[in-house]
């Protein structure tokens, strides 16, 4: 085990790494979501951003788990990982609702039902589709290289074999 109470290795520059991590993904979905909220309750144009109060509150929930893991991560706990991890589940279970709610709404439009007939692709996407594609782009490498795995940048380098 390590000094911080791990069985894998870390040095100073990967907590720093995943904490600025961390932090970024906690303010991204921390500002959108509190936006949703604004527009929700009628604070800012409801034509900037999609009218979801309650999604709004889910992405603040997502952002205060990201945010949490900054303080253990500076500390070069293996806790901050933790925190790290279930953002990016929490995110990814909104992705997935948001997916499911996209295809619904495309088959409705597709079917030509009453209430779908103006509806258009771009009134889906909200932050929680478009915050979680690049949390899942870095959670990945970070999470091989965690476990040890090679990465593309390691087999360029010559690195782990």
């Amino acid at each position: 085990m390590d000094k911080s109470g791990g069985f894998y290795s870390s040095t100073s520059s990967d907590f720093k790494t995943a904490a600025m991590f961390a932090a970024l993904a906690g303010a991204s979905y921390g500002i959108l979501g509190v936006l949703q909220i604004l527009v929700g309750i009628g604070l800012v144009n409801p034509n900037s951003l999609i009218n979801d109060p309650i999604g709004g509150i889910m992405l603040v929930v997502v952002a205060l788990v990201f945010v949490s893991g900054v303080r253990p991560l500076l500390g070069e706990d293996q806790e901050g990982y933790a925190y790290m991890a279930v953002g990016a589940i929490l995110g990814g279970i909104l992705f997935v609702l948001q997916l499911i709610i996209l295809g619904t709404n495309a088959l409705g439009w597709w079917l030509q039902l009453e209430d779908w007939s103006e509806w258009i692709l771009l009134s889906d996407l909200t932050p929680a589709l478009l915050l979680f594609i690049p949390v899942l782009m870095v959670s990945i490498p970070m999470h091989r290289e965690r476990r040890g795995e090679k990465t593309k940048s390691d087999k360029e380098k010559g690195g782990i074999d």
